[in-house]
């Protein structure tokens, strides 16, 4: 079965440019939350030197002086990019598996020519939304995820690379080029016990016994050893199972010591939540409520409380008070809380729950939520909130460098004059 992997170049930079063709061939860098460090960068600035995960302030001057283009991380719109890409995708695979938020696994069986089929999603792609791609094809996962790296790496592939047309002795010899390390699967400390080893390179774990590295390590990687061998072991994954919990957290701008400035952070996290349990008809059961400081600092305090609903819910105006009277518990004056969070665990389905004998499970219907959803929908999602919600603005992040919202906020939609 030949898979495609196909990975969006330098994803967070390219979104950054499809409003902005001006930004074509110029160096680009993201920086993570509160304008921390590097989480993203185009080719232009990957060739300067400027390594992933550098904080921001210690390259500035660096940035201005080479006009580099620096943005804050704008993960709505980079999402609803996303969304298009994988929207896209999906007419073009008989299967597919959204592997991240900028991967995706393909299922190419039926289609004749791979290759030309390839460019022509690479072509649509770019057509529809502006995002460039790269496409590498194999007959496993973990071949496909090779032959991506290599279209990445080779620009006379012109971002597809074939291996299955590409032939056993060209593979042979670009595994026996390409370290290790850089196999999908192999983190930093296996590939350190790997190469003490002996295995060097991607074709020498492609002929290593993968039993004998299978009891020494994990089945994972004699898995990694089959797939190296055309034999497949990792399926596409079209069904997933629903997420074992649901994390919403931010750190926050500047640390906070009002109680009033974590509630409004937590009824915020509260409401993400409770969009993501209705996104995949999910309901919760639990609810962990934490807040702590800067981990950094010697005077480090941390404080969290868990709650058990009576009733599994996936409404965030259910949630609040339970969050309003975890807070009593987890809150210190004179604190200063540097970040907090929600957590929402034991999460069950409506249509799928396993309910045993002594296990009544009852679901709470909040008859408001599809009002505010259609009020967000037409007026934009900040056109209404809960009250507690507005109490302070300290917590909120720093965002200096932010791009507009183009496709998920009709203020910000461009304007072409």
């Amino acid at each position: 079965m030949p898979i495609a992997l196909v990975d969006c170049n330098n994803f967070y930079a390219s979104c950054e440019r499809v409003f902005n063709p001006k930004l074509e061939g110029k160096p680009i860098l993201v920086l993570s939350n509160n304008d921390g460090c590097v989480i993203a960068r185009s080719n232009e600035t990957k060739a300067m030197g400027i390594k992933m995960g550098t904080p921001y302030f210690e390259i500035k001057n660096f940035c201005k002086h080479h006009n580099i283009h620096v943005y804050s991380s704008n993960y709505t719109f980079y999402a609803d990019m996303s969304s298009r890409v994988m929207q896209t995708l999906s007419t073009f695979a008989t299967r597919q598996e959204v592997y991240s938020i900028d991967e995706s696994f393909m299922d190419l069986s039926g289609y004749p020519n791979l290759s030309e089929h390839a460019q022509l999603i690479r072509k649509t792609i770019k057509q529809h939304t502006g995002i460039p791609v790269g496409i590498g094809i194999g007959n496993t996962k973990v071949m496909a995820k090779f032959a991506n790296f290599l279209a990445k790496k080779y620009p006379q592939l012109n971002g597809v690379c074939n291996l299955i047309e590409l032939g056993t002795e060209r593979t042979k010899k670009a595994m026996q080029l390409t370290p290790v390390d850089e196999l999908w699967g192999v983190g930093r400390k296996l590939s350190i016990q790997l190469k003490q080893m002996g295995i060097q390179t991607i074709y020498d774990l492609k002929i290593a016994n993968a039993k004998i590295l299978s009891k020494r390590f994990t089945v994972n990687l004699e898995r990694i050893i089959l797939e190296l061998n055309d034999i497949q072991c990792l399926n596409i994954e079209t069904n997933l199972e629903p997420n074992k919990q649901i994390i919403s957290s931010r750190s926050f701008g500047k640390a906070v010591t009002t109680r009033d400035a974590l509630l409004s952070a937590l009824i915020y996290h509260c409401e993400q939540i409770g969009r993501k349990l209705r996104r995949q008809n999910l309901y919760a059961r639990q609810i962990t409520v934490f807040a702590h400081t800067n981990r950094f600092k010697d005077d480090y305090f941390s404080s969290a409380i868990n709650v058990v609903f009576t009733q599994a819910t996936d409404s965030f105006r259910y949630m609040t008070p339970t969050i309003n009277k975890a807070l009593d518990e987890i809150y210190k004056p004179y604190i200063h809380y540097k970040k907090a969070g929600i957590i929402v665990s034991d999460i069950i389905t409506h249509e799928f729950q396993t309910i045993d004998l002594f296990d009544n499970i009852n679901f709470t219907n909040d008859e408001l939520l599809p009002t505010l959803e259609s009020i967000k929908k037409k007026y934009g999602k900040n056109s209404i909130k809960l009250a507690s919600e507005l109490l302070s603005d300290d917590w909120k992040m720093q965002r200096n460098y932010t791009s507009a919202n183009f496709t998920t906020d009709i203020d910000q939609i461009l304007e072409v004059t």
